[in-house]
């Protein structure tokens, strides 16, 4: 009896390490394992005469809400006047929302008028790439989605799995022991988005926790390509945003890497032709996809010094990189100024300030002040905004659309696009660009932004919450 309990507990160690040795090698699996093709892009530098900057506001006067939107019409406006294709690639693209009150229905007029637009061109082509957070991780195709595969849009949905895991300790156990059942199945657990959202099965759960996501905002026919930080989600209709919009042969580009999101997910597309004309002018732009963000937003950064500046608006700001290459900037003597969200709302559930809070203390405290930080002032919306504006001696370098700048945005884990543009600062984006700023940094005519010790975060405890989520990926930042 004795030989035998000393038998099964030899047994048990050796299945208990076997275990433990399959998922440290999953946890190297999913971080080291090579990307798709045709991820992480640094597309070539495109010359045009410029490049068209938007922003959306929602701000308060006299104690009430202002809003000015324009993101939104000008997708829509790419959709109406498209004359061969209309390729969009969008994040968040539903109608769910759980903080009350009236939304505009954002989700159900981009369905109507890309239904319209293949009525009235059935020839065309008209493409959507999307993220599985629109079905709920595996449930049913939403209505205004059945809409538009009804009517002939074609619809992919991005394998995530795919990607590397940015919640590595998660995703091992995950690919370990859940990814064989699949997601797919009727909902039976309230939705984690909303209150009234769709239901989700538990196997939905557990793969919503890997935390991985087609990130990308795009629209695109085949004159121009908008890219934003804004998604046509009507929970996110007052959010605050930015947008580019740009022609030429970077339509291209964004064909391209469109093509290489649908590879991923095993499906293909008509590879289209832009016939562009020839690339002149004064303002350089050129596509930057997933780690490429970071690698050309540092390389701008370290250029930065006396006599230069860095304006940035950010949503969420935690990568450790770029933290240390602001604070270089501004010991070398760079103007370095920051509008952060607060990290409070969130679709009707309150943040509790990680990461923006905790990382502005640390670059206010190690910079000696010379780092400026100013809150935007949301009230139940959110500072969406993805932008930075580097003043070199020459010229300027713009980086904005769809990145955060955290580890899970700039590490080639997630699926993000954004555009660099750089041109001198008398040109129309730059000026554009820099009011827009201002606008907020000053208040100028009306309430945009707060000081600092509005929102200062001095915590330890949040400080090191911070350090372990952006370092592990257990956090939605």
């Amino acid at each position: 009896m004795h030989k035998a309990r000393f038998w099964w507990r030899q047994l048990l160690k050796s299945m208990a390490l076997a275990v433990v040795l399959v998922w440290l090698g999953f946890i190297a699996y999913g971080q080291l394992k090579s990307l798709p093709e045709g991820l992480s892009l640094e597309g070539p530098l495109r010359a045009v005469p410029e490049v068209e900057f938007l922003a959306d506001f929602t701000w308060q006067q006299a104690g009430q809400p202002v809003r000015e939107q324009v993101i939104f019409k000008r997708m829509c406006r790419i959709i109406d006047e498209a004359e061969r294709f209309v390729l969009l690639d969008l994040f968040l693209f539903n109608s769910v929302h759980g903080q009350g009150g009236d939304f505009p229905a954002l989700a159900d007029e981009m369905t109507r008028r890309l239904i319209e637009k293949r009525q009235r061109s059935p020839q065309m082509d008209l493409v959507l790439i999307t993220d599985i957070i629109n079905r709920s991780y595996g449930q049913d195709e939403p209505e205004h989605f059945r809409k538009l595969r009804a009517s002939g849009v074609r619809i992919i949905y991005t394998k995530t799995s795919r990607l590397r895991d940015s919640n590595f300790i998660y995703s091992a156990w995950w690919r370990l022991f859940c990814q064989w059942f699949g997601s797919e199945g009727a909902g039976w657990l309230p939705s984690p988005f909303a209150p009234d959202g769709p239901a989700m099965n538990m196997r939905g759960y557990l793969n919503l926790l890997n935390f991985k996501a087609n990130h990308r905002k795009v629209v695109a026919n085949e004159k121009e390509v908008l890219i934003t930080s804004a998604n046509p989600h009507d929970a996110s209709a007052y959010h605050s945003n930015i947008a580019f919009v740009a022609e030429g042969k970077v339509v291209q580009d964004v064909i391209e890497a469109e093509a290489a999101v649908a590879s991923l997910s095993g499906e293909t597309f008509p590879r289209w032709e832009i016939q562009a004309r020839p690339e002149v002018g004064q303002v350089h732009l050129r596509l930057l996809t997933e780690g490429k963000i970071k690698a050309r937003l540092l390389q701008a950064l370290a250029r930065c010094g006396a006599g230069g500046s860095v304006q940035m608006a950010m949503f969420y700001l935690s990568d450790r990189e770029v933290i240390d290459g602001l604070l270089a900037a501004a010991d070398r003597g760079a103007e370095v100024r920051l509008i952060l969200d607060p990290n409070k709302d969130a679709f009707g559930r309150r943040k509790n300030g990680i990461p923006n809070r905790p990382v502005a203390q640390e670059l206010v405290e190690k910079s000696q002040g010379r780092i400026g930080v100013r809150w935007y002032g949301t009230h139940g919306e959110q500072f969406h905004s993805k932008l930075t504006m580097i003043t070199l001696p020459m010229q300027t370098v713009l980086i904005g659309g769809s990145a955060n700048l955290t580890r899970r945005n700039l590490d080639d884990l997630n699926l993000e696009a954004c555009l660099e543009v750089t041109a001198s600062s008398d040109s129309q984006v730059v000026r554009e660009a820099k009011e827009y700023f201002e606008r907020i940094w000053q208040n100028q005519g009306g309430i945009y932004s707060l000081d600092f010790k509005e929102f200062a975060e001095g915590s330890p405890f949040k400080y090191g919450m911070y350090r372990f989520q952006e370092w592990s990926g257990m956090s939605t930042f």
